[in-house]
């Protein structure tokens, strides 16, 4: 009996780092996701973007403005994008945090404290053909008052 004990817990600590290691090379492999969308906002660039953004995805949000639910692809989002950074890209403050990670869906959020807004994203990504992709963006937040 002693020894089936043993056998399971030297069994379990010899799968555990394997297991341990995968999430976090998945969790890395997100963070780097996040890091080339965190570059495309900074450039203003949908060419970045759409390195780890499908063009399929989805956007949504309720605008208060428009008293419903916003929805519009990712491509159609993209469209905002300028092709360079903002005039007040050095007063914008972006962060994100890997909620969480499983073999093949992560979901990040996303701060965004601009000049004229504060908002939060979450992001959900997929891995596909083994890339982690963003492939819906659902967001929140509000104009500043001036």
């Amino acid at each position: 009996m002693k020894s089936s004990i043993r056998s399971a817990v030297l069994a379990a600590a010899l799968l555990l780092p394997a297991s341990a290691l995968a999430q976090t090379s998945e969790r890395d492999a997100v963070d780097r996701a996040m890091q080339r969308m965190m570059q495309a906002f900074e450039a203003g660039d949908a060419r970045i973007a759409f390195e780890v953004l499908r063009r399929d995805g989805a956007v949504l949000g309720y605008s208060a403005s428009k008293g419903q639910v916003v929805v519009r692809t990712t491509e159609e989002w993209a469209k905002g994008f300028p092709g360079k950074p903002a005039d007040d890209e050095d007063q914008r403050h972006r962060s994100y945090e890997i909620l969480d990670v499983s073999e093949n869906a992560a979901v990040v959020k996303v701060k965004l404290d601009y000049p004229a807004w504060d908002g939060v994203d979450y992001l959900a990504l997929s891995k596909i053909d083994g890339k982690w992709m963003i492939v819906s963006k659902s967001w929140s937040g509000k104009a500043k008052a001036p």
